[in-house]
C-alpha cells in the first residue's frame, strides 16, 4: 500500500509557493510604481517574504519533506494568493485590492495549516508569526485604502 501522502509538508509547499511568488508580485509592482514611499513600503514586505521564505523551507526540511514549488502544482495560477492579471502601476485602487485579496488568501491558508492537530508546536509559533504579519499587513493595505477612498471623494 502506498504511503500517505504528508499533507502538512504539502501545506507547508504551497504557502512556500506563494510566498516566493508574492514577494516576486510586491517586488515587480515595487518597480513599476513612481510614488517612493509606496516603493520603499513594497521592498520592506517583499523582505519579510523572503525571511518568510526562509522559515518555511526550515519547516518543510525539519518536518521531513522535500521542498517542491510550483512545478508539481498543474494549475498555480489559480493557486496563487495575488490574483491575475497584475493591475497598472498607476491603478493605485485595484493594486490596494489585490494585496488585500493577497494578505486574506495568505491568512486563510495559514489558518487551515494551523488547524492541523499534528502541527509541532514549534512549527505553530512561526506560522502563527506569519499569519500575524499577514494580518498586519492587511490592516496597513485597508487602511491605505481608506485614505485613498477619502482623499478621492
Amino acid at each position: 500500500m502506498a504511503e500517505k501522502a504528508n499533507t502538512q509538508v504539502d501545506e507547508l509547499n504551497k504557502i512556500l509557493t506563494n510566498t516566493l511568488d508574492y514577494k516576486s508580485v510586491l517586488l515587480d509592482l515595487s518597480k513599476s510604481i513612481s510614488h517612493q514611499a509606496t516603493k520603499n513600503k513594497l521592498r520592506e514586505f517583499a523582505a519579510v517574504k523572503e525571511k518568510e521564505s526562509q522559515k518555511l523551507m526550515e519547516l518543510v526540511k525539519a518536518s521531513g519533506g522535500q521542498i517542491e514549488t510550483n512545478e508539481r502544482m498543474t494549475d498555480q495560477e489559480g493557486l496563487y494568493w495575488v490574483p491575475r492579471p497584475l493591475p497598472e502601476p498607476q491603478d493605485m485602487e485595484v493594486i490596494l485590492d489585490k494585496l488585500i485579496h493577497a494578505e486574506r488568501n495568505a491568512i486563510e491558508d495559514y489558518d487551515s495549516l494551523l488547524d492541523q492537530k499534528k502541527l509541532q508546536i514549534e512549527n505553530r509559533d512561526v506560522l502563527k508569526k506569519h499569519k500575524q504579519e499577514a494580518e498586519a499587513n492587511l490592516d496597513y493595505f485597508e487602511g491605505v485604502k481608506q485614505a485613498l477612498d477619502k482623499k478621492s471623494e
